[in-house]
């Protein structure tokens, strides 16, 4: 079970690797001719980074799956609030599959001359836009752990990453500062991924 709570860190690497090949994609009201022309000279980098996002996205899974399992054991929030995790990594999964499903598209339709620019243009506009379900989910993933553990006796986590979790629960749903408060989460998915490893589970 030690290697179980490790794939958070490994669904965070996997999601950095992944952002960081998807480059400087047009912006959500490029016209088409820049979408075809980015989307057909990054065929081969932007397939890599699909791949390492699908990856990231059934890691996550397992890593909230994991850790519900460890927040089911707090009482009394714990005993709720842990299928609350469970939806969060989940979310994060669906939104990450999605958007590996709309920048496909992109890619297919890149090289099609029967795709219009208008149409380039709104799958773009749409994938571009398309971050809302992943920052949800992590977002109602770090929420649900926090206020579950944060005064909880029994808590798998030290009280700073708790607290830390609820500050960062919340700072992912507000503008302009969830962005920044999103890749704070992913530095607190991987520091609690290796905290619970080398703290196992009680029998």
């Amino acid at each position: 079970m030690r290697v179980a709570p490790l794939t958070g860190l490994v669904a965070v690497v996997l999601t950095v690797a992944g952002f960081l090949l998807f480059g400087d994609t047009p912006a959500y009201d490029a016209p088409g001719r820049e979408v075809r022309s980015y989307y057909d000279d990054h065929r081969a980098q932007l397939g890599v980074s699909l791949y390492l996002l699908v990856l990231a996205s059934v890691l996550f899974v397992f890593f909230a799956a994991y850790l519900a399992r460890r927040i089911r054991r707090v009482p009394p929030a714990g005993e709720w609030l842990h299928r609350v995790v469970l939806a969060g990594g989940v979310l994060i999964a669906a939104g990450f599959l999605v958007g590996a499903a709309l920048t496909l598209a992109l890619l297919d339709l890149a090289d099609k001359s029967s795709a219009t620019g208008a149409a380039l243009q709104a799958l773009n506009a749409i994938n571009e836009d398309f971050f809302i379900p992943f920052v949800a989910g992590m977002g109602v993933m770090l929420l649900a752990t926090g206020l579950a553990t944060v005064r909880a006796a029994a808590s798998p986590l030290p009280r700073w990453l708790s607290w830390s979790a609820v500050v960062l629960g919340v700072l992912v749903f507000i503008p302009w500062v969830g962005f920044f408060a999103f890749i704070l989460a992913g530095v607190w998915v991987a520091v609690v991924s290796v905290l619970l490893a080398r703290r196992p589970e009680p029998v």
